[in-house]
């Protein structure tokens, strides 16, 4: 859930731009500009989540919650040999939880449960219990887009594969988006930037090069 801007080439962001109210995003995500279709005047700049098919588009990162509900990120947690581990964190996203050096299933997502052949690490994202949501382009209908090159922090973004393996994040790696509108480093259609700090157990947070 947090996003962090560490330095840019210019003071600000380029834009608060309109964005369309029926989506869900929360700040670290990856938007772009498309023009609107409806009211008056139509083609005014407008915000959408960017995904893994986006190109030929102005992508930025958005700075704005949309969402009723927060993530945060797990990076290599130390789990032991046993069936029906507590994890330290329940409400697992599906589909985030990736082994690294151990070998490991969850048997439930809601509890944070998993079972355990093989002691070693696991990571993956969860909802934060008891913190609600927030709509900060309630008032305004708009949406702050950093467009700029500039060097960016989040912990929002992809944690594993699609097929559940657990992704690299080093230091000069391009960055892409993912269907979900995240920085992950699978190859995707556009490079969005670099790494320049990898996330760990001590700080999950990913620090990366806008281009």
């Amino acid at each position: 859930m947090g996003f962090k801007l560490l330095y840019t080439n210019l003071a600000g962001p380029q834009g608060d731009f309109l964005v369309d109210p029926s989506l869900t995003f929360e700040a670290g995500q990856i938007g772009y500009l498309t023009s609107t279709t409806t009211g008056s005047p139509t083609g005014l700049p407008q915000v959408q989540v960017a995904d893994d098919t986006t190109v030929n588009t102005v992508l930025g990162v958005i700075d704005d919650n949309k969402t009723t509900q927060f993530l945060a990120t797990v990076q290599n947690e130390a789990v032991a040999t046993g069936v029906g581990i507590t994890l330290a964190h329940a409400n697992v996203i599906s589909g985030t939880f990736a082994t690294g050096t151990s070998n490991a299933t969850v048997t439930s997502y809601v509890n944070g449960v998993a079972d355990v052949t093989l002691a070693g690490t696991v990571s993956y994202s969860y909802i934060i219990p008891g913190k609600a949501g927030d709509d900060t382009t309630l008032a305004s209908g708009k949406c702050t887009l950093w467009l700029q090159n500039g060097e960016y922090s989040t912990d929002v973004y992809e944690v594993a594969s699609s097929t559940g393996d657990l992704l690299a994040y080093g230091v000069g790696d391009r960055l892409y988006v993912s269907a979900e509108g995240k920085l992950t480093s699978v190859a995707g259609a556009t490079v969005v930037g670099y790494v320049t700090k990898s996330p760990s157990a001590g700080n999950t947070y990913l620090n990366f090069y806008k281009a």
